[in-house]
């Protein structure tokens, strides 16, 4: 029995595909599951009397033949983060001229959402997976992705899987910042980043200590606030540095929610960039050319990281074999004028 379409209209059948194009139930089969065994001109009128009647292929049964369903996986921690936004443009054209629909699911930074998603792409029998985990210590979520059984690539984590990974520099460009910011003078600056449960803000950390070790600047713990990547969070926490006992003269707000909430601290405590707070943000190089002052930036091109995953995904369907690879992509400090030598106190 046919279904409906919109509007109640009813979806045709391939038998009326095969009488308006005048060919057989089996030639309009091979030719919606591309077999090569159908001559161009009976191809062209298959295809002309499909999209006259607006027949769409069943797509389970086309897996079946074919042992593929054409689609690729995206699991993202927040489905609001415009980072991610721009890592699906960049993989889709990699993977939509070759055929692959790109499907995104946001975990909402849950481990037990992360494995319910890969549970679900498994049992739909996607192609292959582009994955971003919210917590790399989280066992279950390593161990369905070690279970997958297609190809997968891993977006800036250090999981024991074996999958290709594509990471983004974090160390150099906030080292690049801190330094920056004492030429300026600046002793105290707050680093407010992601969590030492994944590498960025593990990688944060390390820069930003390692720039202040190098200068010879005490390091105060206090200033230092590693925990949920989240517009909420970097709002308390900026706020909570700025209103505390010897407060920072700068801001390293290192991550795109996180900046948009340190941001919004800042202009709630009616305090002015730079004149009373040095300010640098990271991941959103758009936000920091809305304000004004423009905002110093630590930028990373988001669109090449999914163009990066895609051809690295992309590989493994083709047939790859080998050990996982590893691609390591650059960041750039965008200097604005948000930065500026701290007043005398």
């Amino acid at each position: 029995m046919s279904g409906k379409l919109p509007g109640g209209r009813r979806q045709p059948t391939i038998h009326e595909v095969a009488a308006t194009a005048g060919v057989s139930i089996g030639t309009v089969s091979r030719v919606a599951s591309e077999s090569p065994r159908v001559a161009p001109e009976t191809r062209a009128r298959v295809l002309a009397a499909m999209a006259e009647l607006g027949y769409q292929p069943n797509a389970a049964a086309r897996a079946m033949r074919t042992n593929q369903t054409m689609t690729i996986g995206f699991l993202i921690p927040d489905m609001t983060n415009q980072v991610f936004a721009r890592v699906a443009q960049g993989a889709e054209t990699v993977l939509a001229p070759e055929g692959y629909m790109l499907f995104a699911f946001s975990s909402n930074r849950s481990p037990a959402r992360e494995i319910e998603f890969l549970q679900a792409a498994r049992q739909r029998q996607m192609d292959g997976l582009i994955v971003t985990l919210s917590d790399e210590t989280a066992t279950g979520t390593i161990e369905e992705i070690a279970r997958m059984g297609v190809p997968v690539v891993v977006l800036d984590r250090e999981i024991p899987v074996e999958a290709d990974v594509v990471y983004s520099e974090h160390m150099q460009p906030i080292e690049t910042v801190v330094e920056q910011l004492l030429q300026l003078g600046h002793r105290r600056i707050g680093l407010i980043t992601a969590s030492h449960n994944i590498r960025p803000g593990r990688d944060r950390v390390v820069g930003f200590k390692r720039a202040l070790a190098k200068a010879g600047v005490p390091i105060d713990e206090w200033l230092i606030r590693a925990r949920t990547q989240s517009a909420e969070r970097g709002m308390a926490e900026t706020h909570d540095l700025l209103t505390g006992p010897n407060p920072p003269t700068a801001i390293l707000a290192a991550g795109s929610d996180i900046f948009y909430g340190a941001l919004k601290a800042v202009r709630l405590l009616g305090l002015s960039i730079p004149d009373d707070i040095s300010f640098v943000g990271a991941d959103d190089a758009l936000l920091g050319e809305l304000v004004y002052p423009p905002i110093t930036v630590i930028d990373r091109d988001m669109v090449e990281v999914g163009r990066q995953a895609a051809g690295l995904l992309l590989d493994r369907l083709k047939g790859l074999d080998g050990p996982p690879r590893r691609i390591m992509l650059g960041s750039d400090v965008l200097l604005r004028g948000s930065i500026a030598a701290p007043k005398r106190r």
